[in-house]
């Protein structure tokens, strides 16, 4: 339970569960929803089960194994597309191996003992899976039920071939513009950032094509740190690579006009890109952490990805 509001603050800052649960409590500074939500799916699966703690306790030890075949699943794939990631506990292939087969033999000796604990884990999982495939594809979702008011619920026209009504000028559906206006609120919810050490075309796209892909975002903002001298960079160099950088994302934005790309030159005295570069980043251009991307640091990097405050890792 203690775990539980951390997990769950994290997803829904990760746009994974809906915003809404971390709004906090004005009196105790807590995510009352959170909690609320805790209460009312332990409260029914007590009511579901009708009180029969045995059949409780294999649910839960369901969702036990399952949580500690992702850590083993996500520490292997790590290794294998993170393998140079700088870290301070390297685990074995063989203890890797070794853990998860052991968390699969004990998922099946549950399973063995009473098949029937594994109807009611899979009915709640399912719910949770429901939740999270409506926030990760909700954009998708509402041009569904766009183009179906299309097809279903065209806009009224008169006989005289005027044009739709105000309400629903320009989306050809009765009641498109509310569906219009929801997209645009997730898609310009906040922008996101890519930290950029070199203007490295290939490395720039592919950023772009992980926002596409991953991000309800209609706005990436390019950051480049470097050293402060009066209003121009010390290094000659490293101008020119910032003037090539800008180049390059103004390029790439005429490139995807969907994606508003913007290019930004922080400017520090220690000229050090780091968790006081990020931290200044995120206060100025009001964007969270966990919504700023990097490439994989090199192993001379000085700072600890943990430092970094959640800025994730989206490429090699």
């Amino acid at each position: 339970m203690n775990e539980w509001p951390g997990l769950i603050r994290r997803l829904a800052s990760d746009r994974v569960v809906p915003p809404f649960l971390l709004h906090e409590n004005t009196w105790r500074g807590t995510n009352h929803w959170i909690l609320w939500g805790y209460f009312a799916v332990a409260t029914s699966l007590v009511l579901v089960l009708r009180g029969d703690v045995e059949t409780l306790s294999g649910v839960y030890t369901y969702a036990f194994l399952g949580l500690m075949t992702l850590f083993g699943s996500g520490c292997m794939l790590l290794k294998y597309k993170r393998a140079a990631l700088p870290r301070d506990v390297i685990a074995p292939w063989s203890a890797c191996l070794t853990g998860v087969s052991l968390v699969i033999v004990a998922f099946f000796g549950n399973l063995m003992g009473d098949p029937t604990v594994l109807t009611y884990f899979a009915l709640y999982f399912s719910l949770v899976l429901a939740v999270v495939f409506v926030m990760l594809e909700r954009l998708f979702l509402l041009r569904l039920v766009m183009y179906a008011l299309q097809r279903m619920c065209p806009s009224r026209r008169s006989k005289a071939g005027e044009s739709a009504t105000t309400q629903d000028k320009g989306t050809g559906a009765m009641g498109g513009r509310t569906i219009v206006r929801a997209m645009r609120e997730i898609a310009d919810t906040s922008p996101t950032v890519f930290f950029a050490k070199h203007c490295d075309l290939p490395l720039l796209n592919k950023a772009i094509l992980y926002a596409r892909a991953n991000e309800h975002t209609s706005h990436l903002l390019v950051v480049h740190v470097s050293t402060e001298s009066g209003v121009q960079v010390a290094d000659e160099e490293d101008g020119k690579n910032v003037e090539t950088l800008a180049e390059s994302v103004a390029i790439l934005d005429r490139i995807y006009p969907k994606l508003k790309i913007d290019f930004v030159h922080v400017a520090m005295h220690s000229g050090e890109f780091g968790p006081a570069a990020i931290e200044w980043v995120s206060s100025a251009y009001g964007i969270p952490k966990n919504m700023m991307f990097m490439k994989q640091p090199s192993a001379s990097f000085p700072h600890s990805i943990a430092t970094l405050g959640g800025v994730r890792i989206v490429t090699g």
